[in-house]
């Protein structure tokens, strides 16, 4: 759907929600607010407008007015799981780690109704959107604590999104695991978690192949790159600064395919600094 699409639905809903008042159809304007905010949440992903995102915060919110928990736990708990979504994004947007901070609140208040056992498909959706929150919350505090907890959540997801049952969510699952080890090795200044991280961006690419989905494939091949440029230089030595070379030529090239320019300028500069680096050895 056109952004213009999505604008005209948004102008439609809020017109809706003139005659579906709370008062007189509750249930009519919780479901108006909740669609609301989805299109503006979608909008304002696409375009990285905050206000968008604000006013998709504001509607999920509004929607609670409704569903309250008592009544009506799932939608409630729907409420939140889209609410926490939205703040991720608005994290992202603003870089302001406080709205990540409540995309975490928003998650694991969603969590309190789906349960693995009866919801195992939002139960699992909670958890990897909690273990992303978790990841990007880490970029700012660099606490390691964080990132562990990262780490978990979404290999809780994994125990429901199987690479056979959800291979997109699996995929990214997996992802999002070995940027989060890659990056606790960092902070810890160890490479004793590169060999799970690259098992973990390894099992990504049976997804991610490079004629399916290119551009994703580039960046698993970079991610490859950067934990072998890591394992060098913890003792690896020149057959890894070699490997990281070549799966940095391979993120190039795919990025190339892909059409997506942007990352190719710091992917040159990575390949120069390895053969900068293999050169002094």
């Amino acid at each position: 759907m056109g952004t213009g699409t999505l604008e005209d639905a948004a102008a439609a809903y809020d017109d809706a929600l003139t005659v579906f008042t709370r008062q007189r159809f509750p249930m009519d304007w919780a479901s108006a607010q909740n669609n609301l905010g989805s299109i503006y949440q979608t909008l304002g992903q696409r375009t990285r407008d905050a206000a968008r995102l604000e006013q998709s915060a504001a509607a999920f919110q509004a929607a609670r007015q409704v569903y309250v928990r008592r009544k009506f736990p799932l939608d409630w708990a729907m409420s939140y799981y889209n609410l926490g979504n939205t703040l991720q994004l608005l994290g992202g947007v603003t870089d302001k780690p406080e709205h990540y901070s409540e995309a975490i609140a928003a998650y694991r208040d969603a969590l309190r109704e789906y349960k693995r056992d009866t919801n195992p498909r939002q139960w699992a959706l909670s958890q990897a959107g909690l273990g992303s929150t978790l990841h990007w919350l880490s970029m700012s505090n660099a606490d390691a604590g964080t990132l562990r907890d990262s780490i978990a959540a979404r290999r809780s997801a994994l125990e429901v999104l199987t690479l056979e049952a959800a291979p997109v969510d699996w995929a990214n699952a997996q992802n999002g695991i070995g940027m989060s080890l890659l990056n606790l090795g960092n902070i810890e200044r160890t490479g004793k978690y590169l060999d799970k991280a690259e098992a973990a961006f390894t099992a990504t690419l049976k997804v991610f192949t490079r004629q399916s989905q290119p551009l994703q494939w580039a960046f698993e091949q970079n991610n490859l790159g950067d934990v072998s440029w890591n394992r060098a230089s913890h003792g690896g030595g020149k057959p890894e600064y070699l490997k990281a070379i070549a799966f940095f030529e391979n993120a190039k090239q795919g990025f190339t395919e892909a059409g997506y320019t942007i990352p190719i300028p710091l992917t040159e500069q990575k390949i120069d600094l390895v053969k900068q680096q293999l050169a002094k050895m």
